[in-house]
């Protein structure tokens, strides 16, 4: 119903919605759930690539920049009074990819709190949310896959208690065209996927958070990602580059095991 009238939804989505706006400030725009019309384009290629792996192709340049014109945050208009949403432009689309996971793993684990739990692991999809610790009072060991091998030995091991982690990485959601791997991350800037890491790892208290950085870094420098990590608090990061060579934040060193 974009370009249409406002629709009625449901508190919890205006909620989940104004979440999504607040990231996009505090990640510069990065993480942006109104990136649907590009995402799209490269979702629509990947399955194709899937059914006809012979005549797979990318999306074209003409393409994208059309699709990147409907793609401005101020798109999404929200009213809280009402509850209702409303998405100005009939070409723009919402893609909570980025988001949606973290959030609702957060939102389970919430529950869990509620309900008395203290020592819990959620692991939904590769997005994991730890309550407390083990019932010894030890941490939880979580290992970080190796981008360059991911059936192989992991790339370091983290022991973690009370907090999330959420990896984004360029070795699941893929296709190939020409021999070159495409995979899906995009890049606001390039409209292709980002290129600057192989694997990127968040350790944070907040799972939809660190779902949200774990993607907003990857398609930022490491030098600017760095810069946004340290104003925050209680952010941690693992950096793996496409040579894989590894960077993380002095917090997260601390928590690496054997």
């Amino acid at each position: 119903m974009a370009g249409g009238e406002p629709v009625k939804v449901d508190r919890k989505l205006v909620d989940f919605l104004l979440y999504a706006k607040e990231l996009y400030e505090r990640t510069d725009g990065e993480m942006n759930v109104m990136l649907g019309s590009v995402l799209r384009l490269w979702h629509d290629c990947r399955e194709m690539a899937s059914e006809d792996p012979q005549n797979a192709s990318i999306p074209t340049r003409e393409a994208l920049n059309e699709a990147n014109a409907h793609t401005d945050i101020s798109l999404l208009e929200i009213d809280e009074e009402n509850c209702t949403v409303r998405i100005s432009d009939a070409e723009a689309s919402i893609d909570v990819g980025a988001l949606g996971k973290g959030y609702a793993t957060e939102k389970a684990a919430e529950h869990l709190r509620r309900t008395g739990a203290e020592g819990y692991v959620l692991n939904i999809g590769g997005n994991i949310s730890i309550i407390g610790t083990k019932p010894d009072g030890s941490s939880w060991t979580t290992g970080i896959r190796n981008p360059l091998d991911p059936a192989g030995p992991h790339a370091l091991n983290l022991k973690l208690a009370d907090t999330s982690c959420v990896t984004s990485g360029i070795y699941e959601r893929y296709f190939t065209v020409d021999g070159v791997r495409y995979h899906h991350i995009i890049d606001r800037e390039t409209l292709m996927p980002a290129d600057y890491f192989s694997s990127l790892t968040v350790v944070t208290k907040n799972s939809g958070l660190a779902d949200a950085l774990s993607t907003a870094l990857f398609c930022m420098s490491y030098e600017e990602g760095m810069a946004l990590v340290e104003a925050m608090e209680d952010v941690e990061v693992l950096w793996i580059f496409p040579d894989g060579t590894k960077k993380m934040t002095p917090g997260l060193n601390a928590l690496v095991t054997e």
